[in-house]
């Protein structure tokens, strides 16, 4: 049986938990993203191998307009007890620079996961596809 969680950040969608049971549960969350114009989430784990990345994805928000931005998906497993801090950085690809991040505190309780703490600072150009009235990143 699933659990799921929604995160909200500014009061725009910037994750989605699903805390799950099992021998290695797993928790997935979402970020907005933009690979066309060159950016790219990276993720760290604090302790480190606490969690590991089994899957990412990315889905254009509106598939007429894959430039547009849409959604980076993160599958974390969990491999220890206790708690663990999950940070994500979106690089510019033309600069290097960290445009924006994300970071989750899970703490992992047998074989299940739970959010106990949520901090972001996403950018403009990253949320304006999921605001209302917002341009796109190819449209700036």
């Amino acid at each position: 049986m699933a659990v799921v969680g929604t995160v909200a950040v500014a009061g725009a969608l910037c994750g989605l938990a699903v805390f799950s049971k099992s021998s290695y549960p797993t928790i997935t969350v979402q970020l907005p993203a933009n690979r066309a114009a060159g950016y790219t989430w990276v993720c760290s784990v604090k302790p480190e191998g606490s969690f590991v990345t089994v899957d990412t994805r990315y889905a254009p928000e509106n598939v007429d307009d894959p430039d547009g931005g849409g959604v980076e998906t993160f599958v974390l497993q969990s491999r220890s007890q206790g708690t663990s801090q999950v940070s994500f950085a979106c690089v510019d690809g033309d600069d290097g620079t960290i445009d924006s991040t994300a970071t989750y505190e899970f703490t992992t309780d047998g074989s299940t996961i739970q959010s106990s703490g949520t901090t972001a600072d996403i950018s403009d150009a990253l949320m304006a596809p999921f605001t209302a009235g917002g341009a796109s990143e190819s449209a700036a």
